[in-house]
């Protein structure tokens, strides 16, 4: 016998769901539908920004492995072998292991790829690091040559046992392909962009003999402290003594900008995703509140209904919530098929995606919730004041009415939201989050508002065009109010969140590609080793400067330096520029200072332009000191101006190449600067610098144009999150109108049919239907539009404060423009099919109702 609840048996609840989806199926598929793609967007969004981080600690932990201590070199050029010898058999020390790391290209018959080369030894096994628990039989076979992930080796078209080349330090030298690895081997690093070899294959590759980068430490258990005091003591001034995982801190503190600014972009798309499920359900209210009264009617008191319509809501939630954690899923893999790996040069990231299963249960909670908040409104018929039958009395559709009070008293509410969240960021930006959320809240509060002034003027405007189908449209527009600013509300959403996340994206393009078009400007020519690295890399001189400069049509060619230093808690961009240069602190992303006096200092020497966000952690200002730790020991600098991130988001310190060389003991340059002479076009002159570097096949030569496109290939796939969070939203939401206007449709039939008794032919009726979607698209829209913009201008502003991201405002017009037209002409696609089928819905329909 089955349990019963209130006095509804179990079966029974499942039996009147089952008449409910065989009486109503379309309209419960179609909710359903809704539901599903918001909670789709809402775990996307999540996805997007959660990956980088939970990749990065699964191939840095795989790394590491059981090490606790790491003795790491403060720049590519390593330290002595024999060192990290010396500290493997210090006291305390149970195993230890030695490790090059460098940033190269791997180049074979299909193209080339920007690696991080790691060389290792047999010792890793005993840290259990990188796989290396199956050296040997069925695993690493390194030998000799090198191991590529499948993914890698895929991308040249390497195959095993054939040759690749590897460009390092400006050098280009020939291996073999060892091994092609998968997961099976070696875990999350067979998707990373890595490359091992054993570390005298690794070495020599580099031109790096007798180098290391780093030693992974495992002390005896609670030998820690005195293993740390021994390392310090051997390593003193010129290398740093670290926790293991330091590395996952560092990348941490450099992906935290991005990861700020992701969040900020998540919480609007998800809460638009949420609000789009919330909408999809109150679509069905109307056929709610009758299924009520039809329940009190037949005798089911309060309790009874309330539990079989909140079994009906957790059923369709739970259901719908699952497809749209699946279609997400698929969405994310179409989207999001590579984690964004802008970071890979500095950092060793998995570009797998990591799933958690906190981000299955939140997306399936929103839909959940969702569903349950939206089956409450019609419960309000319950009341006691309410008769059984009260729904079905008034004018038009049942429950489509709202009264003005309401409309009031929303519209209230949406300018005393808005007015919450201008005081809000201005006393507290941080909350800048929580005022996109709350500016998505006001975009629904203000849609009756919206809705009732745009019926007021489309009915004094219907009378004066006479013919027109206006007058039917606007008069079965306010017949069913709810679903007509349901309707809206689902684009007004979908416009909202693309115009503030696509607003403030579009800002940060803008701002970097002026800031790198600015650092690059300087030459006519750059000269690198041509990889992905923010022009980190160094290489050898041997006479490449000479040769350049020798080249007919070069008029001068100058020595840049640049690397990425530890200081604390980031993974700074040091910028050394020439003396001769003449803008050695881009202009558009100077902050505080004044620019050619600063340019002087830098030139002066002892003096250095660093990010705002750099001089804040360490409370300096203009005229400040600070001490970086450099290769030699320390180096002690002034400020002589305050800039933006530059692009980088742990912050930036441009010095001058003196100091530079001084500081880190090598003149090696990482590019040089060419400039060409008058009327020497550059093609002409990269041609002739080329050829002059035949010898050199590891640098590559760029023209400005050339090297800046692929700054800005680099900065928007550094952007790629946020590009995927705004693509994301737009083609979740025109489905969500799709959705939300078949249902619209299906639901309207009757009433279709009731005016063709009228004397409406269909191709009226169909008119009709357009003008209405035409309508309630233009109001969503241009509500959306309107608090889109503000939100982009909140983000923008909460960008610039908090990560130091140059990012100027703009009204992006094409941006907003193009938004109105994807939502407006899928939704007028869609709906026109099925618009022009239920206006030939047979009149015998309204008589049978």
């Amino acid at each position: 016998m089955n349990p019963a609840i209130l006095g509804v048996r179990v079966s029974m609840l499942f039996n009147l769901y089952v008449w409910r989806l065989r009486r109503h199926t379309a309209q419960e598929l179609l909710a359903g539908s809704g539901i599903a793609v918001g909670v789709a967007l809402v775990f996307g969004v999540l996805l997007a920004n959660t990956s980088i981080n939970g990749s990065a600690g699964q191939l840095a932990h795989q790394l590491v492995g059981s090490a606790r201590l790491e003795l790491t070199a403060r720049s590519a050029a390593g330290f002595d072998e024999r060192l990290a010898q010396r500290a493997a058999f210090l006291n305390g020390v149970q195993h230890a292991a030695a490790v090059l790391r460098e940033s190269v290209a791997v180049v074979g018959p299909r193209g080339r790829e920007s690696v991080q080369l790691i060389g290792v030894t047999p010792a890793m096994a005993e840290l259990g690091s990188l796989g290396a628990k199956n050296f040997g039989r069925g695993g690493l076979r390194l030998t000799g040559g090198l191991a590529l992930p499948d993914s890698v080796a895929a991308a040249i078209g390497a195959r095993q046992g054939q040759p690749v080349t590897v460009l390092a330090a400006g050098a280009a030298r020939t291996t073999v392909l060892g091994s092609i690895l998968d997961g099976s081997v070696v875990g999350a690093a067979a998707t990373s962009p890595i490359a091992i070899a054993v570390l005298p294959v690794a070495q020599a590759l580099t031109g790096r003999a007798g180098r290391v980068t780093e030693l992974f430490v495992q002390p005896r258990p609670g030998a820690d402290r005195a293993v740390a005091a021994e390392l310090r003591a051997l390593a003193g001034a010129h290398l740093n003594v670290q926790a293991a995982d330091r590395e996952l801190q560092l990348l941490r503190g450099a992906s935290k900008p991005n990861d700020q600014s992701t969040t900020l972009f998540a919480a609007i798309g998800g809460m638009v995703g949420f609000l789009l499920a919330l909408n999809a359900m109150l679509l069905t209210m109307p056929e709610r509140r009758r299924f009520i009264a039809d329940l009190r009617i037949q005798g089911f008191d309060a309790g009874q209904v309330v539990l079989i319509l909140g079994f009906q809501a957790l059923a369709l939630g739970l259901t719908a919530s699952l497809l749209g954690v699946a279609l997400g899923d698929a969405l994310s893999k179409t989207l999001f098929h590579r984690v964004p790996a802008y970071l890979a040069f500095a950092f060793p990231i998995g570009t797998q995606q990591v799933v958690e299963a906190r981000t299955i249960l939140l997306a399936l909670g929103c839909g959940v919730l969702a569903t349950l908040l939206a089956a409450l409104p019609p419960l309000l018929d319950l009341r006691s004041s309410r008769p059984a039958d009260a729904v079905f009395r008034g004018a038009g559709d049942a429950g489509e009415g709202i009264a003005q009070r309401t409309t009031r008293r929303l519209g209230l509410c949406g300018g005393a939201l808005i007015a919450l969240v201008s005081v809000l960021v201005v006393l507290l930006p941080s909350a800048t989050i929580l005022g996109g959320v709350l500016l998505a809240l006001a975009v629904l509060c203000l849609m009756p508002v919206a809705f009732d002034l745009a019926m007021r003027a489309l009915t004094w405007g219907s009378v004066r065009v006479s013919g027109s189908m206006l007058v039917v449209a606007v008069t079965e527009l306010r017949s069913s109010a709810t679903r007509s600013i349901a309707l809206g509300g689902v684009a007004a959403l979908a416009v909202y969140g693309s115009v503030a996340i696509g607003g403030a994206r579009h800002d940060l393009v803008r701002g970097l590609d002026a800031n790198f078009a600015e650092f690059l400007g300087n030459a006519d020519l750059w000269v690198t080793t041509g990889g992905n690295d923010l022009t980190t890399n160094s290489f050898r001189d041997g006479g490449a400067v000479a040769a350049v400069a020798h080249t007919p049509g070069v008029a001068s060619v100058r020595v840049y330096q640049g690397s990425l230093l530890d200081v604390a808690t980031r993974r700074v961009w040091v910028i050394a520029r020439p003396a001769a240069d003449p803008t050695p602190i881009p202009p558009s992303q100077l902050l505080h200072g004044d620019l050619h006096h600063a340019a002087e200092l830098i030139r002066r020497g002892g003096w250095a332009a660093v990010s705002a966000s750099f001089a804040s952690a360490r409370h300096i200002g203009l005229g400040g000191s600070f001490v970086l730790p450099t290769p030699t020991g320390t180096a002690r600098f002034a400020v002589a101006a305050l800039t933006t991130n530059l692009g980088w988001p742990p912050g930036a310190v441009i010095l001058n190449t003196t100091d530079y060389s001084r500081a880190w003991g090598s003149p090696d340059p990482s590019a040089l600067e060419v400039r060409l002479a008058p009327g020497v076009g550059a093609q002409r002159g990269r041609r002739a610098v080329a050829q002059a570097l035949a010898a050199r096949p590891g640098l590559r030569v760029q023209t400005l144009a050339e090297r800046d496109s692929q700054y800005a290939v680099d900065t928007r796939q550094g952007l790629r999150s946020l590009s995927q969070i705004s693509t994301l939203l737009l083609i979740t939401a025109a489905l969500a109108v799709a959705a939300a206007l078949s249902t619209a449709i299906w639901q309207r039939r009757v009433r279709l049919a009731s005016l063709k008794i009228q004397g409406f032919d269909h191709r009226q009726l169909w008119r009709a239907l357009l003008l209405e979607s035409l309508v309630v698209l233009g109001i969503g829209c241009l509500v959306g539009a309107a608090l889109g913009v503000y939100g982009h201008a909140l983000a923008g502003r909460w960008l610039k404060l908090t990560t130091g991201f140059p990012a100027p405002f703009s009204l992006a017009q094409a941006q907003i423009l193009g938004t109105f037209a994807l939502v407006a002409g899928i939704a007028m696609a869609v709906i026109a099919l099925p618009g022009y089928t239920a206006a030939r819905v047979s009149a015998r329909l309204g008589v049978q109702e």
